[in-house]
């Protein structure tokens, strides 16, 4: 991540190799990760010797907002609301995509992936919405596009990794305190060039992940904020098949079966669920605030009221008249799904009957 070697090439045709290979049916999805690590890399060079030092050296001296939520939940609406606020930082999709040349070469790529994107009329397959590469990324996925092992979404890429990574660089279990400690100076190194990138701005990030990581991102940064939305189990787990389908589709360099698609939403849901539950006690009064998705969508300018208030961000009539207008537009991308398999229903009920009652919802 900060230094020249191994090249990410290496990095990454190991990965493939210790992961069975490419399937040929996924072979379609591999020239993104050939233009990264082959024609991009002269400019990861330029970058290193422009900006690893810069880097090392910055401080982040106002403690970030971590929007928590499992994926699907909400928390990419939320993350867009937010960083209207032009007092906020945040890291772009372009950051996400290519972190290696984010701080060298963003200014000049940007508006032309943009022209692309406007040209062509992109689509965001995974948020449906038009592709921009000004929508806020996550951080979690910059870490797997930044093409270190330590990356908990490879499992995204290839599905027999989901469960192995999630445990190792999610929870944080069965590995030593070196890979441990390795993983926060990775994550922390990114969030510096994040912020260099926002000017030092206040920074809002959105990984779901996170939402296990309390106790870990406290001792990081223990003035952190913390936003926790949460939606209807029954439409988060319909939701995450829909996605997992896009992901097999666009990204996945190896195929799964739908019943291990389900597995995974299930084991990786109730296992997030449960370490939040255990650690959101942890947070001192002030910096958390719990949201229920519903409220978020159906009343989402008292919603940011109450959170600017809740957490203590700066005054909420800087951002309001803008804030208004946004949501006034995306009416039309905002719906809930309602009809959902009784077999599905039964299937959610018996593995995350806990976090339902825990926040009403009828089983």
């Amino acid at each position: 991540m900060n230094r020249l070697f191994p090249l990410p090439i290496y990095t990454f045709l190991k990965i493939v190799v210790e992961n069975g290979g490419i399937t040929p049916k996924k072979i379609k999805n591999l020239p993104p990760w050939l233009i990264k690590t082959i024609l991009f890399e002269p400019l990861r060079w330029i970058e290193l010797a422009m900006y690893n030092k810069k880097v090392s050296q910055h401080r982040i001296t106002k403690h970030p907002v971590f929007i928590l939520g499992f994926y699907r939940s909400g928390t990419s609406y939320l993350h867009q609301l937010l960083v209207l606020d032009d007092r906020l930082g945040y890291h772009s999709n372009f950051q996400m995509v290519l972190p290696e040349i984010m701080l060298s070469s963003e200014k000049i790529l940007l508006p032309v992936f943009e022209f692309i994107c406007k040209t062509f009329n992109l689509k965001d397959s995974v948020h449906r919405v038009p592709l921009s590469f000004r929508f806020p990324g996550e951080e979690d996925a910059t870490m797997t596009t930044f093409l270190t092992p330590r990356g908990g979404q490879w499992g995204y890429f290839f599905p027999n990794m989901m469960k192995y990574q999630f445990q190792k660089y999610v929870l944080f279990e069965s590995i030593p305190e070196s890979e441990i400690e390795a993983w926060k100076a990775e994550f922390v190194f990114l969030l510096k060039k994040i912020s260099l990138a926002g000017q030092g701005k206040q920074l809002v990030l959105k990984s779901p992940p996170n939402t296990a990581r309390i106790k870990l991102l406290l001792s990081l940064f223990p003035n952190a904020k913390f936003i926790f939305v949460h939606r209807n189990p029954y439409e988060v787990y319909v939701s995450n098949k829909q996605f997992w389908k896009v992901i097999q589709r666009v990204y996945a360099l190896k195929e799964s079966m739908p019943a291990d698609i389900n597995s995974i939403i299930l084991d990786t849901y109730s296992k997030m669920m449960q370490r939040y539950l255990a650690e959101k006690d942890l947070i001192p009064a002030g910096q958390l605030i719990e949201l229920p998705y519903e409220d978020l969508v159906q009343k989402p300018m008292e919603s940011m009221r109450k959170i600017y208030e809740t957490i203590h961000l700066d005054d909420f009539g800087y951002c309001e008249n803008k804030l208004k207008s946004f949501v006034d537009r995306q009416k039309s991308f905002v719906r809930l799904q309602h009809e959902i398999a009784e077999e599905e229903r039964k299937t959610v009920a018996e593995n995350l009957e806990p976090f339902i009652r825990r926040w009403n919802y009828p089983l």
